[in-house]
């Protein structure tokens, strides 16, 4: 009876977590029930699988502690703060992190594959955006409508989610197809590859009429890496070639995108927004404000750069944050706080094994990348942070356990 429970306890788990992870693409609203049923099966899971035991000290539970800091910090900082105004609503967008730090360090079960959360990623990307263009705009309406990129950016924005979560979504099932093509290419039948060609096609055509140029630009330079790495292992010769060319492509690329122009680079409000957080970083470098005299000081500041359009246009938010990780991190804990930041982005590419190395590194990028754009592990995307550095991290690939099998097959 007891192994039943476990095994039942084991399963929710995991199908809420591919819940969770399916649900990532939406606003927070659709993905609370998952939530709920994920760490609550998690928290019954530490006892049925006595999960205690499996603790171990090595470079993972490193990774999974610094974690833990990074969210705990603000609760340190928390006495030596003379403000409180932001502290509370600023902490709750950070629960995910000591949530999945917790994950992280106890560990997943063992129904887990990683492989079902790149297809997770990949199919939930496509649904997404086929619910868009046949049930929100209507197939004939979308392709005869010239401007067919506003009316499917207004759509997506009332039914799924802003751009930047939205692109960083499919820019993270753009490396789950690579991945899974590469290592499965020679085993996959041929109307599966179609498929998964059909998804990337999709994705990226997406990704081109979107009004988001971060994550546009973040899916070329992720494409330009799959085309460099797969032409350097079979010709380096070649792949010096493509690494030279690329600069060129890129900016002919960036060119056309309708948002990608001088002056739309002289009227971007994350510029005043950078300086603010700048002038206040130069004032307390080394240890920071703590999270809520950190804002203070920032809206203080950005009200001698803001420009008069923006002020009005933004006059009744309750908090504008710096729109960089880095620079607000900074403003909070210093350096102390930035050191933390960047291990906590590049750590796991050097202990995960040697075949899921590449995939690491794009899915890292694509997170430090965004970082520099918008809040991270502090903002909307602090839950699919957490969920992607536990699945690189904790989760087997079972395509790899094939590979292993063969191996061992061929010797015997």
């Amino acid at each position: 009876m007891n192994l039943k429970i476990k095994q039942t306890v084991n399963y929710i788990n995991l199908l809420s977590c591919i819940l969770l992870v399916a649900t990532s693409i939406y606003y927070y609203p659709f993905q609370k029930i998952a939530f709920i049923l994920f760490f609550s099966s998690f928290i019954i899971e530490i006892f049925t699988d006595k999960k205690w035991l499996n603790i171990k000290w090595d470079k993972k539970t490193i990774y999974f502690t610094i974690m833990f800091l990074f969210f705990f910090l603000a609760l340190f900082y928390f006495p030596f703060d003379p403000s409180k105004k932001y502290f509370w609503g600023l902490l709750n967008k950070r629960l995910s992190i000591l949530g999945f730090a917790g994950v992280g360090f106890f560990g997943l079960n063992a129904k887990y594959k990683l492989n079902y959360f790149l297809n997770t990623f990949i199919i939930s990307s496509v649904v997404a955006i086929l619910y868009i263009i046949f049930f929100r705009i209507g197939i004939v309406s979308f392709i005869l409508n010239p401007d067919r990129a506003t009316l499917f950016t207004d759509q997506r924005i009332l039914y799924v989610n802003s751009h930047m979560v939205f692109n960083f979504y499919l820019n993270v099932s753009i490396v789950c197809i690579w991945f899974i093509l590469t290592r499965t290419w020679n085993r996959t039948i041929w109307w599966k590859r179609y498929l998964y060609i059909g998804a990337l096609t999709l994705d990226i055509g997406l990704l081109s009429i979107s009004e988001g140029r971060s994550g546009f630009l973040a899916g070329i330079l992720v494409m330009f890496i799959f085309i460099f790495f797969e032409i350097w292992k079979r010709k380096k010769s070649m792949g010096i070639i493509i690494g030279l060319l690329f600069p060129f492509f890129l900016f002919g690329i960036a060119s056309l995108h309708k948002r990608i122009s001088e002056k739309m680079f002289e009227n971007e409000p994350r510029l005043f927004l950078w300086e603010s957080s700048a002038s206040v970083i130069k004032n307390k470098p080394v240890f920071g404000y703590g999270i809520s005299s950190a804002q203070e000081h920032f809206d203080v500041a950005r009200t001698k750069y803001q420009t008069e359009e923006f002020r009005i246009d933004y006059i009744k938010s309750f908090r504008l944050d710096a729109h960089d990780q880095y620079l607000q991190t900074t403003m909070e804990f210093g350096i102390i706080g930035f050191l933390m930041l960047i291990f906590l982005y590049s750590y796991p590419f050097f202990i995960v094994q040697k075949k899921r190395q590449l995939f690491s590194f794009l899915i890292l990028f694509l997170c430090a990348y965004q970082s520099v754009f918008d809040m991270f592990i502090t903002g909307q995307f602090s839950s699919l942070f957490g969920i992607l550095v536990v699945l690189i991290m904790t989760v087997n690939y079972d395509v790899l356990e094939e590979d292993t099998k063969k191996i061992i097959k061929k010797k015997s």
